[in-house]
């Protein structure tokens, strides 16, 4: 089921229809509207968003300075495997399938009735597991559990596994039990202990303002004792800024080339070879910008709570030679959603003016397809660590109020001409000047 986002009248956006992957790219102009759909992106995959039902939406908007945006013919729907939500002026609802399991037990219907929407429940977790490779995580929970405990024949309960709809049978099967609700009870008890650790936590928003966190982390207290109008979002940023250098003494710039970050005394220096250092407030603003974003994704890869983390990067681009934005968007490709065996998954959104970032985009996109042809030669130019799967990929222009699809299913590339439309209007410009004469 593909994850879908309807937004009507909402600030900038009068209509957009997106469909939600776990790599986007929102291109436009300024105040289009860009940092409008991740922001509404972030809130929606937010985990504390979905569970608490007494969280509103207005209360989230307020973290992002978006609360004016809402109007009397605001309409917002979003639709997942996991959570269902919708918005209007009348009502705001919101389906977190995990906390509609804890309701099951007291669910006033039949017997029957109950048991199949458990059921279904069940099966929804379980699929979800089997289709991010990570089984083991259920058969641990499952040999822990008091009620099932240890049973060898759970190594080989998901290698002949294709239908979600045998899974709970196989299950029963191996522990001699009959599928009646109190052993769909019984079950859910390890499914919902395994299927917590692919839930989405809090995102991690590393807003286009970030040169400014090294500046305001050391007086972070101070802003939130005196109520500084700072939106929370940042606020929230320079905390997590904050844990990182405190955790993080050390690490190589390779983005940038031979540079490297370094703490001493509670200072943070940039060195440029192994003598020559300057403070990271003097440094070069493009290192001032890349810094916080950099050191905030490297804790959060230290967290062994970041699962299914979702990033929302605004504007890589910022004070970046195109060079260092094409490796830019590698390490950010590498480390936001690379899947191994510590996180399931991970998500990536990024917003940008740059056309040099989609043409980085479209690089290890290429590499992907490519490498299914030649995996090796593939890798010589491009790490496959930094392809992008194109079935996992979608990018929109944001113009008008709207939202235009730019990438091509068929040739799995995002369009050239969003790419080159800058560049043909300077030529143009170019061009007509040229033929000018006296």
């Amino acid at each position: 089921m593909a994850d879908t986002l309807h937004i009507k009248n909402f600030g900038p956006i009068k209509e957009a229809k997106i469909d939600v992957k776990d790599m986007m790219i929102f291109i436009g102009k300024q105040a289009s509207g860009k940092s409008t759909l991740a922001k509404i992106i972030t809130i929606l995959n937010d985990f504390n968003f979905r569970k608490k039902h007494a969280l509103k939406l207005k209360d989230e908007l307020e973290k992002y300075n978006l609360q004016s945006y809402i109007k009397k013919n605001t309409s917002i729907t979003y639709s997942s495997l996991f959570f269902e939500y919708s918005y209007n002026q009348k009502e705001e609802s919101k389906l977190d399938y995990e906390s509609t399991l804890d309701q099951v037990s007291s669910f006033e219907s039949g017997l029957t009735n109950k048991s199949e929407i458990t059921k279904s429940f069940i099966n929804l977790m379980i699929w979800s597991i089997y289709l991010d490779d990570k089984t083991n995580i259920l058969i641990r929970e499952l040999l822990n559990n008091e009620e099932f405990g240890s049973n060898e024949l759970l190594d080989t309960l998901f290698e002949y596994s294709e239908e979600k709809n045998r899974f709970i049978k196989q299950i029963l099967k191996i522990y001699n039990k009959d599928e009646t609700i109190l052993n769909f009870q019984n079950l859910l008890i390890p499914v919902k202990k395994a299927f917590q650790f692919i839930r989405p936590l809090d995102s991690l928003y590393i807003p286009a303002e970030r040169s400014l966190i090294p500046l305001l982390a050391p007086n972070i207290a101070g802003l939130i004792n005196n109520n500084i109008k700072i939106p929370k979002h940042i606020l929230t940023t320079i905390q997590e800024y904050e844990k990182a250098i405190q955790e993080i003494e050390t690490f190589e710039i390779d983005i940038l080339g031979k540079f490297k970050f370094k703490r001493i005394n509670g200072l943070s220096y940039i060195f440029h070879n192994k003598t020559q250092k300057v403070l990271l407030r003097e440094s070069a603003s493009g290192i001032q910008t890349l810094i916080p974003l950099l050191l905030l994704i490297e804790h959060s890869t230290l967290n062994i709570n970041s699962l299914n983390l979702n990033y929302v990067v605004e504007e890589p681009e910022l004070n970046l030679y195109p060079e260092a934005q094409y490796n830019l968007v590698k390490y950010l490709v590498k480390n936001c959603l690379e899947t191994n065996r510590e996180v399931l998954s991970k998500n990536l959104i990024i917003t940008t003016h740059s056309p040099y970032i989609l043409a980085s985009v479209n690089n290890l996109l290429l590499a992907h397809t490519k490498g299914n042809i030649n995996a090796n030669k593939a890798n010589d130019i491009i790490e496959n660590c930094c392809w992008i799967t194109p079935d996992n990929f979608n990018a929109y222009e944001v113009k008008d109020g709207t939202v235009n699809k730019i990438y091509n299913n068929e040739n799995q590339l995002i369009e050239e001409t969003i790419i080159d439309d800058v560049t043909e209007i300077i030529m143009e410009d170019f061009k007509s000047l040229a033929l000018i004469n006296g």
